[in-house]
């Protein structure tokens, strides 16, 4: 007769060498992985409000720029001037730019340390704050 403890035995929970542990161990990793944390949204919903603010900005200014140049162009053809035309390009360059980077941040910071998650939001929101100025300022 064998003495043999419940660790001893191949059915054991407690032997880390079996393939139902390992399996487990995996479900619990993927599960783990794939599942967002209270945490992790409550981050992307705050950095979403600052991203938001500078997409409603990039929108009123699609709105204002628009409007003071046209109305612009209106008092350049009293007096018989060439009109000056409207950058679409870069207004829709603004409009565009803070969703973008707010879906990259969230997707390149998915599996990263929370700090790490908050450092690529500030880094995005820095980018767009920086990028949305020199969009103004040659609008």
């Amino acid at each position: 007769m064998t003495n043999t403890t419940p660790a001893d035995s191949p059915d054991s929970p407690l032997d880390a060498d079996s393939p139902a542990d390992s399996a487990v161990e995996a479900d619990v990793a993927t599960s783990r992985s794939g599942r967002i944390g209270w945490l992790s949204l409550a981050i992307a919903i705050l950095f979403g409000l600052f991203y938001v603010y500078d997409l409603f900005e990039a929108v009123s200014n699609v709105v204002g720029v628009t409007s003071q140049i046209n109305l612009y162009n209106e008092a350049r053809a009293v007096v018989k001037l060439d009109p000056v035309p409207i950058p679409w390009g870069w207004l829709v360059i603004d409009v565009l730019l803070a969703p973008v980077v707010f879906t990259m941040a969230v997707i390149i910071g998915r599996k990263k340390a929370v700090l790490l998650r908050v450092l690529l939001f500030v880094i995005g929101l820095t980018l767009v704050a920086a990028t949305t100025l020199s969009v103004e300022a040659l609008a």
